[in-house]
């Protein structure tokens, strides 16, 4: 039963099936995110079949490896099958998985990509390897996602630097994680993954200092719920089009609150 299963999460390494099931994820999951869309104005949203976006996001997420944290959870068909939808007979599920898209079955259920603080950060002899391995894919065989406007991926980190730098004075602590990413793939969406996600990353970082960028006024309320709080409204703006992000907070919890 849905409600005695319990979400389980897989730390990824530089492996070759545990980075595309990753990056498939995240571009499936945010391809109609409000941010993403603004990021690329004149680009069709991502797809499975763009392979130039798959090799962006699959880079992206071998470098998120060196830095960060990238966690990843059973594939979707296999989640699917633990979480079924509130209401959904048993036809109905079969029904659903004949219809999944055989590209799928190897697709990451949930993914996350995590920033631990500095003073958690560890320099190993693997992640330095990874690091130079990247940068030298970088250099030979560069990678970009053809349909982000560059000037608003600079506003946009530009913008993520003035965000940290906020909550570093207003909460006065530099020892603080970042959430950059929680991704459900879209066809496991409205079965409570999104909720299962976060209370797992609250419990691994220890009801530590945390934030995120909520790219979805929708989900406002949903990360209020979970014990963030929102430090302000950014606005986005370039030639008039604009996004709007929440910047959210959830400061560090006491043992047994």
């Amino acid at each position: 039963m849905a409600s005695a299963s319990r979400l389980e999460l897989f730390r990824v390494h530089d492996d070759l099936r545990s980075i595309s099931a990753v990056a498939h994820t995240v571009s499936l999951s945010f391809s109609n995110d409000p941010l993403i869309r603004w990021l690329r104005p004149a680009a069709a949203p991502w797809v499975r079949k763009q392979t130039d976006t798959f090799n962006w996001q699959y880079r992206r997420v071998q470098r998120f490896i060196s830095e960060g944290i990238v966690f990843r959870s059973a594939p979707a068909p296999q989640v699917a099958r633990l979480f079924p939808p509130k209401g959904m007979s048993l036809r109905d599920q079969a029904l659903a998985k004949e219809a999944t898209d055989l590209h799928e079955e190897e697709d990451a259920g949930v993914a996350i990509m995590l920033h631990p603080p500095q003073s958690q950060s560890k320099w190993t002899l693997s992640r330095l390897l990874l690091a130079a391995k990247v940068w030298l894919l970088d250099f030979i065989i560069p990678v970009t996602d053809n349909g982000a406007n560059m000037k608003r991926v600079e506003s946009l980190l530009s913008s993520h630097e003035g965000s940290l730098n906020t909550i570093k004075t207003k909460y006065n602590t530099n020892d603080l994680w970042y959430l950059e990413v929680v991704a459900v793939h879209p066809s496991l969406q409205g079965r409570g993954l999104g909720r299962s996600a976060i209370q797992w990353v609250l419990n691994y970082v220890r009801d530590a200092p945390i934030f995120l960028e909520c790219t979805a006024e929708q989900n406002v309320k949903f990360y209020e719920k979970l014990g963030f709080e929102v430090v302000e409204e950014v606005d986005l703006i370039d030639d008039g089009d604009a996004v709007k992000v929440w910047l959210m907070f959830r400061q560090a919890q006491k043992l047994g609150s």
